[in-house]
């Protein structure tokens, strides 16, 4: 079975998240508002969209678009077309065992699969989109 998961601006965060995360268990997604981006660039804390808003929402982009990404699919790709068609910026991140959260930085030239696989190989959390 192929794992894809695919995504217009019709759809929730949290159920982006909660499918996401069932595709990738040892990884979860953020979405950052072009401002909350900044914020994290300069090392401020960020919480995030509201996820019971849908991508049409929150969007910076106008127009239609949907995002479809498979195992296959870069950590890099996946950020770099939430930027261009919604106008957000993504990162793919982890949960080490002991709690501790990091973005993949350093690892976008790395496929969703290779890197869940290493993710859950290394002990990291499962199931934490949330």
């Amino acid at each position: 079975m192929a794992r894809e998961v695919t995504t217009t601006g019709s759809k929730k965060i949290k159920t982006l998240y909660k499918e996401f995360n069932e595709h990738f268990p040892y990884l979860r997604l953020k979405l950052l508002s072009s401002t909350e981006f900044k914020k994290s660039k300069e090392g401020k804390t960020v919480y995030g969209l509201d996820i019971e808003k849908t991508l049409s929402e929150v969007r910076e982009k106008t127009g239609a678009g949907k995002i479809s990404f498979s195992g296959r699919k870069k950590i890099e790709t996946v950020e770099k077309e939430f930027e261009e068609i919604f106008g957000l910026y993504v990162q793919i991140c982890y949960t080490e065992g002991n709690g501790n959260r990091y973005y993949t930085t350093g690892e976008d030239s790395k496929t969703l699969t290779v890197l869940n696989r290493e993710k859950e190989a290394s002990g990291c959390k499962k199931g934490e989109w949330n």
